[in-house]
C-alpha cells in the first residue's frame, strides 16, 4: 500500500485573512465617517457665517457737552406806535385822514369844534381893551395929580390913591392876557397833530362825535425801521449783546438784524428777558409778522452722538443701541445697551447711559437685530455722516 502525505489544513490562514479584511473595512468606514463629519462641520460653519447678519459699526466717542440749537419766535413791531386823541372834551369837527394814509410829523389830523372858545376869546379881547383903557386913564390921572401936588393944590394922599389905581388897572390887563393865553392853549388842544412820521393804521372816531379827554381818535405807526421782539431764557439772553448781528427768518425770507436793546426786566409770568432786534429799512416786512431766530446754548452733559438709525425702542421710555462684543466662542455677538436721549435734531441724537469710550455700536438696521445674535461686522465707511 502506497504512502500519501496528509495535507496541511488551510483553516487558520483563512481566518487570518478574514480578520485583516474586516479591520480594513472598519478602518475605511471610520475614515469615510470622519471625512463626512469634517465636511458637514465645514459646511455648517460656512452656513452660519453666510446666515450671520452683516452690520455696520462705529466706535463710541464720549464728550462732556454739546451745543444745543434753540429756535425762538417773536413778533415784528414798530419802534413807535401811538393812539392819539384830544386833551380836552368836545365835539369832533373834522377828521382829516383815513386809514392807510401816510402822515408827516406835525401834520394836522383832526380838530374839535371851537365856537365856544372863539366866543370866550372875543369876550376876553373886549375885557382886555377895557382894562387897557382903564390903565391908560389911571396913568393920566397920576400925571395930573402929580402936577397939582407940586402946586400944593392936592394932597399926597390923592397921589398915592391914583398910583394904586394904575397898578390895579395894570394887574387887570395882565389877568385878561393870562386868560387869553389859557384860551389859546385850549384852542391848541382842540387840534391833533402827528407826533411822528408814519401811517394811519386805525380810525376809531368820525366827525360829529362828542368825546372826552384822552379818547383815542387815530392809531399811528412809525415808518422808521421795524424791529422784532423776542422773549429769551436768561442763559440765552445773556449772549445777546446790543450791537450783535443775528439771522432772522420772516415769511420765509432770511434777514440780518442787529440787537438794539436787551431789556433790564425779567417777565414775571415766563421768567424770560426781551431783546429787540432792528431790521433793515427795506426788509419788506410788516408789523404783526412772525419772526424766528436760530440761537443756541452750551449744555454740559457726559454722553455721545449717535445716528437716530442706531436707536431702537427700549424699556420704560428709554432707548437701546446694539454693541458688538466677542463671545466665548470667538464670534461677534450683539449686546443691548439702554440709553437716555438728551437731544435730537432728527438725524442724530446725543445720548447717555450704558456705553463706554470705544464701544463698537451698530449704526443702522437695528429693527432686524436682537441681543445675543451672531453678526458679521463691517466698519462704517468714511462717507457715513460725521457725529460731532
Amino acid at each position: 500500500m502506497a504512502y500519501s502525505p496528509t495535507p496541511v489544513s488551510s483553516q487558520p490562514e483563512g481566518k487570518h485573512f478574514r480578520r485583516l479584511w474586516a479591520a480594513l473595512a472598519i478602518f475605511g468606514i471610520a475614515l469615510v465617517i470622519l471625512l463626512f463629519a469634517a465636511g458637514f462641520s465645514k459646511v455648517d460653519a460656512q452656513d452660519r457665517e453666510a446666515n450671520a447678519a452683516r452690520v455696520d459699526v462705529k466706535p463710541v466717542t464720549l464728550q462732556n457737552g454739546f451745543h444745543m440749537p434753540v429756535s425762538v419766535f417773536g413778533l415784528i413791531e414798530s419802534p413807535r406806535q401811538a393812539k392819539v386823541g384830544f386833551e380836552r372834551e368836545g365835539l369832533v369837527a373834522d377828521v382829516l385822514v383815513e386809514e392807510g394814509d401816510s402822515v408827516s410829523e406835525g401834520q394836522q389830523l383832526a380838530s374839535l369844534d371851537t365856537q365856544r372858545i372863539e366866543a370866550q376869546r372875543a369876550e376876553l379881547n373886549a375885557s382886555l381893551a377895557r382894562a387897557k383903557a382903564e390903565s391908560s386913564l389911571a396913568s393920566l390921572t397920576v400925571e395930573r395929580i402929580q402936577s397939582l401936588v407940586a402946586s400944593k393944590v392936592e394932597s399926597a394922599q390923592r397921589l398915592d390913591e391914583a398910583k394904586a389905581r394904575v397898578e390895579a388897572a395894570s394887574a387887570q390887563v395882565n389877568e385878561v392876557k393870562a386868560a387869553l393865553a389859557s384860551l389859546q392853549v385850549e384852542s391848541e388842544k382842540s387840534v391833533i397833530v402827528a407826533p411822528f412820521t408814519g401811517v394811519v393804521d386805525a380810525r376809531m372816531i368820525d366827525a360829529g362825535t362828542v368825546v372826552s379827554a384822552g379818547t383815542p381818535i387815530l392809531s399811528l405807526t412809525s415808518q422808521s425801521a421795524l424791529q422784532a421782539r423776542f422773549a429769551l431764557p436768561s442763559d440765552i439772553a445773556s449772549a445777546a449783546e446790543p450791537g450783535k448781528h443775528v439771522q432772522l427768518t420772516v415769511n420765509g425770507q432770511s434777514l440780518t438784524g442787529q440787537v438794539s436793546h436787551r431789556l433790564a426786566l425779567r417777565q414775571q409770568a415766563t421768567r424770560t428777558i426781551d431783546i429787540l432786534v432792528t431790521l433793515p429799512q427795506d426788509s419788506g416786512v410788516m408789523p404783526g409778522d412772525m419772526a424766528s431766530m436760530q440761537t443756541g446754548k452750551e449744555r454740559e452733559e457726559r454722553g455721545a452722538w449717535v445716528p437716530v438709525t442706531a436707536l431702537s425702542n427700549g424699556t420704560r421710555g428709554l432707548w437701546r443701541v446694539f454693541v458688538v462684543k466677542t463671545a466665548d466662542s470667538g464670534e461677534p455677538v450683539l449686546e443691548g445697551r439702554t440709553l437716555e436721549v438728551i437731544y435730537t435734531d432728527g438725524e442724530r441724537a446725543f445720548v447717555r447711559g450704558a456705553i463706554s469710550e470705544g464701544d463698537q455700536f451698530v449704526v443702522s438696521g437695528t429693527h432686524r437685530l436682537s441681543p445675543g445674535q451672531t453678526v458679521s461686522v463691517i466698519t462704517a465707511s468714511d462717507d457715513t455722516a460725521e457725529l460731532k
